[in-house]
């Protein structure tokens, strides 16, 4: 009754803040202007852009060993749905997920009808779950993760997540702790698969725009600082004109993890000189401000070194996977906890930093000697290449039961 009587007023707050599609946001009452296909519909639903690109794999190995199925892709953010959208092949479809209400749920499963449903990661609907649930279609929550905190929260309420978890055919987690914290609130069931996030492609790029920007740069050193918050790019300002003194020439490139913030941050008091993508242009600036979304592909691809974001704040980070599979060797700062699931990867390399002062040091030695980075990425490569034959394995095995 909350979320029904809330969620006009949400949507319209939203709408004004361009977090919400100015047209389909109907969808988000489980209105649906698409037909269902006629055959077999699985459901995969990723809230945000990282787990809706770990889908695509999925969908691949599925349609390998289901060549007349359709997949309908849900997500939250309009972010995940223009990503989503750009790759999706002609078998798959999109919609924003309903809100969790049990009225909206029963209309979106009335119309899409699945023959199964995967949820990826942590983001879960228990009204939306308990109604495909009472419909017999098999659930599965892949890459599921559980925090301390949440752990805590699911204990004061174990009677209810056991009933919940339970509605899951299989949970399959991004580590042996996770399946730990699962099997603690009753989900015995729960096995660790690994981080499927590695079975993702890498980033695509725009060849044009690669090669553009290339010649653009030329010689000059640079790095690549992705998917900043507030509070980040006020730093990598200083720790850029610390570098400076040392690389009279380099250019950091910054992408700011939310685009609509570009405007603060070419408003930053700062000594710097800032060039934006979106104008095309570069001359001696000491910053390039990515002011367009999916573009890291590409900046990825110009440069041995990245900085991730959302780690020099206490945000947690981002996934470190996209520039590294790319071939660019990622450093993070001291706040690096949401993706303690993949620190395997990187065991023994020189990839935390904790601080800028730090930063900065590292990033001296690491321009000064690229014969060092390519080593120090080969390494990972390598890690990287044998993590994913083994999820591949066990990835195979869970598609093949559907």
């Amino acid at each position: 009754m909350i979320v029904r009587l809330g969620a006009p007023f949400l949507i319209s707050r939203r709408l004004k803040k361009g977090l919400e599609h100015p047209i389909r946001y109907t969808e988000r009452y489980g209105v649906s202007g698409q037909a269902r296909p006629k055959g077999e519909l699985i459901w995969l639903h990723g809230a945000s852009v990282g787990e809706s690109l770990s889908i695509l794999p999925l969908i691949e190995k599925m349609t390998a060993q289901k060549p007349d199925a359709y997949f309908l892709i849900t997500t939250t953010t309009i972010a995940a749905q223009k990503v989503v959208s750009a790759r999706m092949q002609k078998n798959t479809l999109h919609q924003f997920i309903p809100f969790d209400a049990i009225i909206w749920a029963n209309k979106f499963l009335d119309h899409w009808r699945p023959n199964g449903v995967f949820f990826i990661e942590s983001e879960i609907w228990p009204n939306i779950l308990w109604q495909a649930y009472r419909r017999n279609i098999p659930i599965t929550l892949l890459n599921a993760r559980l925090s301390e905190t949440s752990l805590r929260n699911w204990m004061w309420v174990k009677k209810i997540s056991k009933k919940l978890w339970g509605c899951f055919s299989g949970i399959y987690t991004q580590s042996d702790v996770f399946t730990q914290r699962f099997h603690q609130l009753g989900a015995s069931y729960a096995k660790t698969l690994g981080n499927i996030k590695l079975l993702s492609a890498e980033l695509p790029f725009d060849e044009k725009e690669y090669l553009y920007w290339k010649a653009q740069i030329g010689n000059r050193p640079c790095w690549v600082v992705a998917s900043t918050h507030k509070g980040e790019e006020e730093q990598i300002f200083k720790v850029h004109q610390v570098l400076k003194k040392d690389f009279p020439g380099l250019l950091t490139i910054i992408a700011p993890r939310h685009v609509e913030r570009c405007e603060d941050v070419i408003n930053l008091d700062q000594e710097v000189t800032i060039a934006r993508f979106t104008n095309q242009k570069l001359h001696d600036e000491d910053i390039l401000l990515v002011d367009a979304m999916a573009k890291l592909g590409v900046f990825y691809r110009l440069s041995s070194i990245a900085f991730i974001g959302g780690s020099l704040i206490p945000q947690g980070g981002h996934n470190p996977l996209e520039p590294s599979m790319i071939g660019t060797f990622p450093l993070w700062g001291p706040y690096f906890f949401n993706v303690n699931d993949m620190m395997y990867l990187f065991e023994g390399l020189p990839c935390q930093q904790s601080d800028t002062e730090r930063l900065t040091y590292s990033l001296k030695d690491l321009l000064a000697h690229p014969e060092k980075v390519e080593g120090l990425v080969k390494d990972l490569q390598q890690r990287i290449v044998s993590s994913q034959w083994q999820i591949n394995q066990k990835v195979d095995e869970i598609v093949s039961s559907i």
